[in-house]
């Protein structure tokens, strides 16, 4: 009896399916690319790259998305990002969206065993992206020198207007007629400060018939507090800035000025950028206290709400 119920459990090891735990218990093509198809595409794929992670590629997966690190990290399914967030290893992540399409445990595992055994994805993409229009940005190339093209025009008053130019050229299209001085202060007020000039300041820039007018107003419009007041505004949005708490209980923030106050400062004091931040991230190790407060700029919620996903985005926030 014994020997038969050795028998049998060894005949029921080796006929059951099991769990993937070695590199030939996977195959690519009918089980990892159906179940990325299946489960991963519609949100992940050639059409809709949610959260900017596209799952369809090797070198996509390798790079990953919005969360700054790689989906898959080859021979390390435990700190791959893909695992954490089908795993639901992370409060509030938890992938795919939908309940009815989420991850078994046998498909988590096929993944994994898939990432530990190398992540080979065969043909040309199991290295690179056919596509490579992110990585052809100019911002990733490398400053070069570049000749400005000989074209002869009134037009034409510094090297960028020589490229402007002829590609007008090139479309048969005529430049507009040159501003007039009015047009002109108003256009510069309105850009950089958001405000119109007086009649006062056009009738005394139009009577300007100096050489460095233009450059003067330039340097007196940089000069203008308003400028700061202005260009702070983008920056104060970004951070989620505000002088109430918003919600149910609207409260105002009596302390939220002097925050506000540095950013308007450094923008009209010309701070150079690394040292703006730098102040924001350690401000009170460097002797500028209030910058550090744009931790504690963003949405607060007095009423303490349940729900778990305004938390997650008020922190995030």
């Amino acid at each position: 009896m014994k020997t038969l119920y050795s028998v049998l459990v060894t005949l029921l090891l080796f006929a059951a399916p099991r769990l993937c735990d070695a590199a030939d218990d996977v195959s690519f093509e009918s089980q990892v690319r159906p179940l990325l198809t299946a489960k991963c595409l519609e949100c992940h794929g050639p059409e809709t790259q949610e959260s900017h992670l596209r799952l369809d590629r090797r070198s996509s997966m390798l790079r990953g998305g919005d969360s700054g690190e790689p989906a898959i990290i080859v021979g390390d399914s435990e700190k791959s990002h893909l695992i954490a967030l089908v795993s639901g290893h992370e409060a509030g992540k938890l992938m795919p969206p939908d309940e009815a399409n989420r991850l078994t445990e046998s498909e988590i595992q096929i993944l994994r065993t898939w990432i530990d055994s190398g992540a080979a994805w065969p043909g040309s993409e199991n290295e690179t992206d056919t596509e490579t229009s992110e990585l052809d940005h100019w911002s990733f190339k490398p400053v070069a020198a570049v000749v400005p093209p000989s074209v002869s025009s009134k037009f034409v008053s510094n090297p960028i207007d020589s490229f402007i130019f002829q590609k007008l050229t090139e479309r048969s299209i005529v430049p507009n007629p040159k501003a007039t001085k009015a047009d002109l202060i108003r256009r510069i007020y309105l850009d950089m400060l958001g405000l119109p000039p007086t009649p006062e300041e056009v009738q005394a820039f139009v009577a300007d018939d100096q050489p460095e007018a233009y450059q003067q107003l330039v340097e007196r419009i940089l000069a203008s507090p308003h400028y700061g007041e202005r260009w702070a505004r983008y920056w104060l949005d970004l951070v989620r800035f505000a002088e109430t708490n918003g919600f149910e209980t609207n409260r105002e923030r009596p302390n939220a000025w002097p925050y506000r106050d540095y950013v308007i400062r450094s923008l009209n004091e010309d701070k150079p950028y690394d040292q703006f931040l730098r102040e924001q991230i350690a401000g009170d190790a460097v002797g500028v206290p209030e910058a550090t407060a744009y931790l504690v700029s963003g949405p607060y919620d007095l009423v303490k709400s349940p729900d778990i996903n305004l938390t997650l985005m008020q922190r995030q926030n």
